[in-house]
Order: structure tokens, then sequence, then C-alpha cells
């Protein structure tokens, strides 16, 4: 049995209650809900049309469509690669014996914290890959910025929603670069390092006990149970918002899409032949 007793010259008098451990309902990402995304993808079926690329180029309509599919198909997978970290905050079942999994509980929080700070921020890039390809700006993709479109001439009202959904993002892509480019850690719970202590002694077999700066039994359960919680509110919150801000980059992007493809549209070879010419 280990007994840890946390001491900090700044430490707070009395004892401090614990943060919520009831978890959150769980909200399921999507991004393939606009009319947007299902126009694009209902397109995408032509390329079984062709054998070869080469082929596909004859057809200018074709090409455009693909092209904006492959970008489109980028964006709602990541935006859907979201659910992957909710099955790690939202872990079912729930594990009660940490020992027979691969990290601790506090590493689990804070790689599930990565995963969803870097899926989360990379987005915007995916939609601004997007916005490149729909306005056929020809920006390579290291170049592909708000301010590079800009210069290419996109509308006000793309820009505007572009701008919009990066500044959703706000603190999260702050904090993003602060965790990948320069080191520092993300404090899961209200007392961070004796919960991560405790965990690593937990993770490799041995007994828990005393208690952490605020007075309280240290029960590392509980507090994963918080830094679940904590991040759940996070995750729900951000990714409603995200949602939202994308169906309105996809309203104004959808009418320039059909803008430059319907005059290329051709019923080619691949198109459907009436019955009576069959």
């Amino acid at each position: 049995m280990t007994t840890i007793r946390t001491l900090h010259k700044d430490a707070p008098e009395g004892r401090r209650k614990r943060g919520r451990s009831r978890f959150l309902k769980r909200h399921i990402v999507s991004s393939d809900q606009h009319d947007f995304v299902g126009r694009i993808f209902d397109l995408s079926i032509v390329a079984y049309h062709f054998d070869t690329y080469e082929q596909l180029t004859q057809h200018p309509d074709a090409k455009y469509a693909l092209s904006v599919n492959e970008e489109m198909t980028s964006l709602v997978n990541r935006v859907e690669s979201l659910n992957l970290v909710g099955s790690l905050l939202w872990p079912d079942p729930f594990p009660t014996d940490i020992r027979t999994y691969p990290i601790s509980r506090h590493a689990w929080l804070t790689v599930a914290g990565d995963a969803f700070l870097m899926r989360y921020v990379s987005v915007v890039d995916c939609a601004l890959l997007l916005t490149n390809t729909v306005f056929e700006s020809g920006l390579a993709s290291q170049k592909c910025s708000i301010d590079h479109l800009k210069k290419k001439g996109i509308t006000a009202t793309v820009l505007s929603a572009l701008q919009r959904l990066r500044e959703e993002q706000g603190a999260l892509r702050e904090e993003r670069n602060s965790r990948f480019h320069h080191g520092l850690e993300r404090v899961l719970t209200d007392d961070d390092t004796t919960f991560r202590m405790a965990s690593q002694f937990e993770r490799y077999g041995h007994g828990v006990a005393g208690t952490d700066r605020y007075e309280r039994k240290i029960d590392v359960v509980l507090s994963f149970k918080e830094g679940l919680v904590n991040l759940q509110r996070e995750f729900n919150r951000s990714c409603r918002r995200l949602e939202r801000t994308l169906d309105d980059l996809y309203d104004v992007l959808h009418p320039e899409f059909e803008a430059r493809f319907v005059p290329r549209f051709r019923a080619g070879a691949f198109a459907r032949k009436p019955k009576d010419a069959r």
C-alpha cells in the first residue's frame, strides 16, 4: 500500500467539494446531413463509369465533381472521426481494472484530449481545402489559408463563414499550439498532480491511500470520472458548434459549386439511357 500526501505551499485550507462525476449524455457527431454533402456524394457515383483517370479527365463535369468529392470526403471523415474520441470519453464498458490496460487513467484522459484537439482543429484545414477546390483556386495545400484564398478572389460570404469556423475554435486552437508545439499539458482535475501520481501507482498494481491538496481521501476512479466529465462537456459543446458553423459554410459553398458544375454538365456515354432506347 502506497500512501500519498500532497503538499503545496499555496494549498487552500480546508476541504473542497469534488467536481461532477456523473456522465453527460453523449453527442454523436455527424457531418453528412447537409444537402450539399449529399449532392456531392450522389455525383461521385460517376467514377464507376470510367476505367482510368485519363478517361475521366475527358469529361470536365465529372472531373470537377470528383475533385470536390475528394476534399468533401476528407472533411466529412475528419469531422466524424471525432466520434473515436467520444468512445474514449464515454467508455463502455467502464474499465474496472486499469492494470489490464496499457496506460494509466491519467494517461487515458491525456491521450483522449490530444486526439480531440488535433482532429477538431484540423477540421478548419480540411474546410479550407474544400473551398479551394470548389472555387478552383489552385492553391497548394501548404498555402491554403484564409488570407491566400482572399487573394484568389473568394467571395466575402464564404470568407466570412471560414472565419467564423476558425473563430469558433478559439481557445482550443491556442491550446493545440501550446500542447503540441510548447509541450504544455492540460490540467484534467482540480488536483492533477495527485491524480497523475496515484494513477501511476495504480497502473503498476500498488494500492493508493492518503489525501490530496484539499485534504480529501484519494479516489483514483472518482478523479478519472471527474476528468472524463470535464472533457465530455467540452466535447459536446465544441462539436455542436462545429456542426452549426460547418452547415453555414456548406450553405454558401453549395450555390458556388452548382454555378460552376451545371454549365459543364453533359449527358455523356455514362448517362442513363431512356427505356425505349435500350
